[in-house]
């Protein structure tokens, strides 16, 4: 039987690779989900490896229009969205998404949704 701190460290080790695991499970793409809820983007912080593309899906889970833009954005080789264009930003009706493929250089890339009043509405995509 563990102890209960090393029960909790064992714990968080298996989750922390189930996720490098689902990160990593495909050799083609990252998938990333992140949602638009009512003034905040869920979750406000996350982190992929820029060895392989990113596959982004952005959900308007709120109850307002809601818009997502960054810079991340530049970097769509082929955007599923827009038929390969390179998008500056999208407006998101309440249950609408959107899905694009990025392929960003290392760096660290904001998004945020630029509809007035919704100025708190923030993350950060670290690419390493």
């Amino acid at each position: 039987m563990l102890h209960p701190i090393r029960k909790r460290q064992f714990s968080r080790t298996v989750t922390c690779l189930t996720i490098a695991m689902v990160l990593v499970g495909c050799e083609d793409s990252q998938t990333v989900s992140l949602a638009a809820e009512d003034f905040r983007f869920t979750p406000r912080l996350i982190r992929v490896n820029s060895a392989v593309p990113i596959q982004l899906t952005v959900y308007n889970a709120g109850r307002e229009v809601h818009e997502f833009d960054s810079q991340i954005l530049a970097y769509t080789p082929n955007s599923i969205q827009t038929g390969g264009s390179k998008p500056s930003g999208f407006v998101l009706a309440p249950g609408q998404s959107l899905q694009v493929v990025v392929a960003p250089p290392p760096g660290t890339y904001l998004y945020t949704c630029r509809r007035k009043g919704h100025a708190n509405m923030i993350g950060t995509l670290i690419v390493e």
